[in-house]
């Protein structure tokens, strides 16, 4: 193969990782490309795929060293919605099956979390905004110390997962399990008619690995937010909150320079 210019580099880096559908390391991105090319400097091969990787929305780190290919984000445009039937009381001994959005209950939950002084800022963000099911928070918040406090603390991330499905309690767990990664408290915000058996198995387990539990009436207009178990406050892991901080920028500047 004779030399290559920093723009084919770059278009090899791309067909390579959508070979690897669970990614490359970059040092074999590298190896691959100088086997195939010896005419090519080392050094440029190197500049470019550091260039790419810095620059690129379709190429995100999946953990240390390992660089994979994905969907670049969409531009900011609200929450993805999420159209669930479920069962709402309309009176003693009746009910009626509501068709209601799961993304109108998030802006409602990160109000709450702001009266509660859970957090200083929250964002409804849902979906799959910043790139994956397991990795996108229905509701992200922070909590900073304010002038007045006499001592400082650093800064805290809030996560939350909402479902309004009462059959995905499970789900919603190893979401809010998933979020602690890169979030100091995460939330499971659940509809409280989700059953008496499902609900003690996911009070149980919140005690238990720390996840703050809230139960809320699938109502938007008034969802009445009731917490049941408080989030234990842990370290995430800084690769994956700087991780996820990069696919929220990418995702929204605004919200991004909002919360941090």
């Amino acid at each position: 193969m004779p030399k290559l210019t920093t723009n084919q580099i770059k278009s090899r880096v791309r067909q390579l990782l959508g070979e690897a559908p669970d990614g490359m390391r970059w040092s074999e991105v590298a190896r691959k490309i100088e086997t195939e090319s010896p005419e090519t400097s080392p050094n440029t091969i190197q500049g470019s795929i550091q260039s790419l990787f810095k620059e690129a929305r379709d190429i995100t780190k999946i953990r240390r060293g390992v660089y994979v290919l994905i969907e670049p984000p969409g531009e900011e445009s609200g929450p993805e919605t999420t159209d669930t039937v479920v069962a709402v009381p309309a009176g003693p001994g009746a009910a009626i099956e509501t068709v209601l959005r799961e993304d109108a209950f998030y802006q409602p939950f990160a109000d709450w979390l702001k009266e509660l002084e859970e957090v200083t800022y929250a964002a409804a963000i849902g979906g799959n905004a910043l790139g994956g099911k397991w990795g996108t928070p229905d509701v992200i918040g922070v909590l900073k110390p304010k002038k007045a406090d006499l001592i400082k603390f650093d800064l805290q991330i809030i996560t939350a997962e909402i479902k309004i499905d009462p059959s995905q309690p499970v789900v919603a767990f190893g979401q809010a399990i998933a979020y602690r990664l890169f979030s100091h408290r995460s939330f499971i915000v659940v509809p409280d008619i989700i059953g008496a058996d499902n609900y003690d198995r996911l009070e149980a387990l919140s005690i238990l690995y720390g996840i703050g539990l809230v139960t809320f009436k699938p109502d938007p207009r008034e969802p009445k937010f009731s917490l049941r178990v408080r989030a234990q406050t842990i370290q995430p892991d800084m690769f994956y909150v700087n991780q996820m901080a990069k696919r929220l920028h990418d995702y929204s500047a605004n919200i991004f320079e909002n919360l941090f």
